[in-house]
């Protein structure tokens, strides 16, 4: 409302500045990146080693998601991962945005 905090364009620091809330998404983790910055989040992401994971669909249930700790249950589409971990796809997906490795073998 009116009473709020104004915030005075001219005193934001540079790179704070409106234009760069736009940015882009990058093709490689989905992410907006600020514009100024895509250059270099492209490098990190096209050579930061990402696991790749054979996706299936469970035969039988198998305990719990170590990501979300709901259960792992017959149907659902999971997403098994080289050193043999299995996630619920979904699970990974989210997490492989900000981690590059195994929730339970973060040295992999």
């Amino acid at each position: 409302g009116p009473g709020g905090p104004r915030l005075v364009i001219g005193s934001l620091p540079a790179h704070l500045s409106p234009h760069m809330f736009g940015g882009f998404k990058c093709p490689v983790c989905s992410k907006f990146v600020p514009s100024d910055e895509m250059d270099l989040h492209l490098v990190m992401c096209l050579t930061k080693p990402r696991i790749t994971y054979n996706e299936d669909v469970l035969s039988k249930d198998a305990g719990e998601c170590a990501i979300c700790l709901e259960e792992l249950q017959q149907g659902d589409t999971i997403a098994r991962l080289p050193c043999l971990c299995i996630y619920h796809k979904g699970c990974i997906d989210e997490w492989f945005e900000v981690n590059r490795s195994c929730p339970e073998h973060p040295s992999d």
